[in-house]
């Protein structure tokens, strides 16, 4: 056996070298050993578990596993207001419990999963950010980059070498999960394509994983507790909401965020069992096939619900993986370039628009832009964390531009400005919000908002005028000299989207026109409502445009002082 472990390692080696260094200080005989004997010893564990939940001995009148119906001569017949259970416990000629063991094994097949999904996401998800951070303390990932493998093959033998031991886990506890399953009557087909599944949402956690480990903070020793426990927080929620909620889903754009959990998936492996609703107790049909995706019920056809799935899946695996890339190579660089910012911006707006259309009600859809506009304000937030350049480098850009200045035309300079990785980001991201307000605005104009069109065309508006203006204080305040300039912008930042917020539910409805008024300010100002009818509404538009415009000037003039100053150093030494 550790001859055959030996040439599986070198084998690896081979194909990455990373992989091989991994595997090599984690695949040990004594590593195995442990792992496989809780692997087994745990399912032991558990389906004696389970076995033991089963009818054993006489006089037991229900369970949740029985067939029976009481007999008419049933003490409980006779007794007031006497509840008569469906699954009365019997036994049969030979004296054996009459047991529903589809059922016992669907509960099985579907507790083992669940178990199986958190184990596998919170402890790969921690293993890995704990690894990057140690390598970071030690000063090996340094050595790392300067290694001659590409960074997308060292970053593969992060992913598949780290979890090492948590994935030889998992297969030792896939034949039981397996059996379990084909024991309930689900088709083969389905239990490979919910493996399928399960392996694009490790793909996803596991690279976001990777892509926090490289976002060096203060806190490092913490990080990895911190970014594991909020993991764990949302797979609970996700638990309680996909096994016991009456729908399961909200006809919201809120419902997009559950589709990352994938044991929603396992509501297709339940209907294929065709045991009643009623006998299953969870799960319930509507938790995922109820969903609409403009306007359509894609996923009630559980194939084109897979390819959705995936394809959202593939789409942020893709854009994380450039930004790790970028980072592992390049430390001081941005996260993402201007080009992919503009194509990611696209896709989440195409996606996330289809769950605001669930409803054909006016107020419902009216609420659901509400949502919408607070998923736009987090995921330009994060657009402007990545795009922003530090003091350095736009020090050095204004001063070479600068230099240069006589050189370029200035189609060259908006170019830079557009596409330029070391340029401020406020042009790019005011062309990503102006792509999320063209695909949006034919969306106000077309669905059944009736008094509410209007209200939610300023609304948006002014909403992405605000994340323009937050991008822009954010690159202004990366210029300052202190070299916490970081902790600053994201404390001023917070304040200034925080405390108007606190504000209006402090003012409440007493002054309503004032209390509007500063929504306008926020990053909802949809939720102004009706008075966003008013002529206040374009009095604050004007607002904010006229501040951007000063901060916008201002900021130049501080870029060219850089760059101008900069320059005369050079020329002294």
């Amino acid at each position: 056996m550790a001859l055959t472990l030996t040439r599986f390692i070198e084998r690896a080696g081979d194909f990455n070298p990373q992989l091989f260094r991994e595997l090599k200080s984690r695949l040990t005989p004594r590593n195995i050993v442990l792992i496989s004997a809780v692997g087994i010893l745990g399912q032991l564990a558990f389906f004696y578990f389970f076995f033991s939940s089963l009818p054993a001995r006489i006089g037991v009148t229900y369970n949740r596993y029985c067939l029976g119906s009481p007999p008419p001569d049933w003490n409980g017949y006779h007794e007031p207001n006497s509840y008569i259970p469906d699954n009365f416990c019997v036994q049969d000629l030979l004296g054996k419990w009459v047991i529903n063991w589809q059922l016992w094994w669907l509960d099985l097949f579907i507790t083992l999963s669940i178990i199986g999904l958190t184990i596998l996401l919170i402890v790969g998800t921690y293993l890995l950010i704990a690894d990057l951070t140690q390598e970071e303390r030690q000063g090996t990932l340094n050595f790392i980059r300067l290694s001659p493998q590409s960074a997308k093959t060292i970053f593969l033998g992060k992913l598949l070498g780290v979890p090492a031991l948590l994935y030889l886990l998992t297969l030792i506890t896939i034949p039981l999960h397996f059996i379990a399953g084909l024991m309930t009557g689900i088709p083969i087909i389905l239990i490979l394509s919910f493996y399928i599944v399960v392996i694009a949402s490790c793909a996803f956690f596991f690279n976001l994983a990777l892509l926090m480990g490289l976002t060096r903070s203060k806190i490092i020793a913490l990080q990895s507790f911190a970014i594991s426990g909020s993991l764990l927080f949302y797979l609970l929620i996700m638990i309680v909401i996909t096994l016991w909620s009456d729908q399961g889903f909200y006809h919201s754009p809120l419902d997009w965020i559950s589709l990352f959990y994938p044991g929603k998936f396992l509501v297709y492996l339940v209907q294929s069992t065709f045991l009643p609703s009623k006998t299953i107790g969870y799960l319930k049909e509507t938790s995922l096939t109820g969903l609409l995706w403009y306007g359509q019920p894609i996923f009630a056809n559980i194939w084109t619900a897979i390819t959705f799935i995936l394809v959202n899946y593939s789409i942020w695996i893709y854009g994380i993986t450039r930004a790790i890339n970028r980072r592992f190579r390049r430390s001081h660089s941005v996260w993402l370039s201007k080009q992919q910012s503009y194509g990611l911006s696209l896709s989440f707006v195409i996606t996330i628009l289809g769950f605001v259309a669930q409803t054909n009600t006016s107020r419902a859809l009216y609420y659901n832009f509400i949502i919408l506009q607070f998923l736009l304000f987090i995921f330009f937030v994060i657009l402007m964390t990545c795009l922003s350049p530090q003091r350095q480098i736009l020090q050095d850009w204004s001063r070479y531009r600068h230099q240069d200045q006589s050189d370029q035309t200035p189609r060259s300079f908006i170019k830079d400005l557009i596409f330029g990785e070391q340029s401020p980001s406020t042009i790019a991201i005011a062309i990503n919000a102006g792509i999320t307000f063209l695909y949006v605005l034919p969306a106000v104009l077309i669905f059944p908002l009736e008094n509410y069109r209007f209200p939610v065309f300023m609304g948006l508006l002014l909403g992405l005028t605000m994340n323009i203006f937050y991008a822009l204080i954010f690159q202004r305040l990366l210029l300052l000299k202190t070299s916490h300039r970081l902790m600053t912008a994201a404390s001023i930042f917070s304040i200034l989207t925080i405390f108007p917020v606190i504000a209006v539910v402090i003012i409440g409805s007493k002054f309503t026109f004032i209390s509007s008024s500063i929504l306008f300010f926020t990053f909802v100002p949809i939720a102004a409502g009706e008075f966003a009818f008013g002529i206040g509404a374009f009095i604050a538009l004007l607002g904010q445009w006229t501040a951007i415009l000063i901060i916008g000037r201002q900021m130049t003039k501080q870029l060219k002082k850089l760059g101008s100053s900069e320059s005369k150093f050079v020329n002294n030494s």
